[in-house]
């Protein structure tokens, strides 16, 4: 939650540019000034067991957006227009989240503060109707108005000094807006923001956690209970968190699996399909590889393919730990919990999913550890092989399958300024 004093000077144009110039409670508008705001940033943990993803696509489906906007409308008795709640990425249906970010604004106008008051040229525009309805609730007025004050007192507090820096919980407002949310969604925490500039939580990342939880039984021992099924892999407390693997995988090559995706590759082959499609982009083709290849060839320094810069990424960590389960019968083969890590400053649609998916098939023998690097356009490309027609040329790429979503988890958002109170 950040405030802002009203300015008299232009905004730079970049930031008048990424809000949009209709809504007075903005932080910078099409004239040029600034408005007193209310940034609030929480940190969410969700199971999605029965919300529709992350980010709200339509008035049908309930997500975890609608719910969020209807408590803070229901608490605040401000528009959703207003509170302008975003997130720090999307998930899709059934992903869970342990620390996603949250920021919703209240502009500090409506909490009646004397240095606050808006311009006449807002009042004269505004009906009463719609006074009405933009003013804070009697119940909610109180603790915004404490945690405006909580920022009075800390706003010239250093946001270098980390060792030093308080962490303020405004655990009232947090009660406040639990109570209106469904059990499968928790607030962790609401900060308040003090940046000199407005928060965004998609913007300025330094990095996304994932964290994917698998369960599957090893194939070191050739048993008739390895093609059992995932049935006998269930536990009372898994909550629909993991992904049972109805395979039998060898788990030295599931860890070998995932080392090959470590560092700047072009991701486009484990992207989404429909992304590929809205970003106008084929899938690549051994064709591209090859003209790829000698070009790097002639010149080492030169980038990768400009057509595929966009899935050109740096993936940070891409690890796993296995833990061993405890078996009442040991003569069976065992039973492992792998929790794989994925680190990077953003991730594609689906592109967690399949990475996962397809160092799984590795380790049940659908794939191999070569084809990582085919998938990854790199290595050399064998002429002789290969006669040039496009069509023919994606057959010899392995299909790369999508983990199931349930597995999934957004672990943790690091941003670059950590302007919190």
């Amino acid at each position: 939650m950040g405030f802002q004093r009203q300015s008299r000077t232009p905004p730079p144009a970049a930031a008048a540019s990424s809000v949009p110039a209709n809504n007075s409670s903005i932080t910078t508008t099409a004239t040029g000034k600034k408005r007193k705001q209310n940034h609030d940033s929480s940190e969410l943990s969700r199971k999605n067991n029965k919300s529709s993803g992350n980010k709200s696509k339509n008035k049908t489906v309930l997500t975890v957006q609608d719910q969020i906007e209807t408590a803070l409308h229901k608490w605040t008795n401000l528009s959703i227009s207003t509170l302008r709640v975003r997130g720090a990425g999307r998930t899709d249906k059934g992903v869970h989240a342990t620390h996603q970010v949250v920021a919703f604004d209240v502009p500090v106008s409506r909490l009646e503060i004397d240095d606050a008051n808006p311009s006449n040229d807002c009042k004269n525009n505004k009906s009463s109707t719609d006074e009405d309805d933009q003013m804070i609730s009697s119940h909610a007025r109180p603790l915004l108005l404490e945690a405006y004050q909580t920022w009075i007192n800390n706003s010239s507090t250093s946001n270098e000094n980390q060792a030093t820096k308080p962490f303020i919980d405004q655990w009232k407002i947090r009660r406040a807006i639990s109570t209106r949310l469904p059990n499968d969604i928790v607030l962790r925490s609401i900060r308040i923001w003090n940046g000199s500039t407005p928060f965004e939580a998609r913007q300025h990342v330094k990095c996304k956690t994932y964290i994917y939880k698998l369960r599957f039984r090893c194939n070191k021992m050739m048993h008739p209970i390895c093609n059992s099924g995932p049935h006998l892999l269930r536990r009372l407390n898994d909550q629909n968190t993991v992904w049972l693997s109805p395979w039998p995988l060898d788990k030295d090559i599931l860890v070998q699996a995932c080392h090959p995706f470590v560092g700047t590759h072009d991701f486009s082959n484990f992207v989404h399909k429909a992304e590929l499609k809205d970003g106008n982009s084929s899938r690549p083709s051994l064709v591209r590889r090859r003209e790829r290849y000698k070009r790097e060839q002639q010149e080492e320094e030169e980038d990768k393919n400009n057509e595929d810069s966009k899935y050109l990424m740096n993936l940070f960590e891409f690890s796993v730990h296995l833990q061993p389960t405890d078996e009442l019968d040991t003569s069976l083969p065992p039973v492992v919990d792998a929790t794989f890590t994925l680190k990077a400053k953003g991730f594609h649609r689906s592109q967690v999913r399949n990475l996962v998916g397809f160092v799984v098939d590795v380790a049940r023998g659908e794939c191999k550890l070569d084809d990582a690097r085919a998938l990854l356009m790199e290595g050399e490309i064998d002429d002789e092989n290969n006669n040039g027609v496009d069509e023919d040329c994606d057959k010899a790429l392995p299909t790369v399958n999508s983990a199931p979503a349930c597995g999934l988890c957004l672990a943790n958002v690091e941003y670059e300024h950590d302007d919190f109170l």
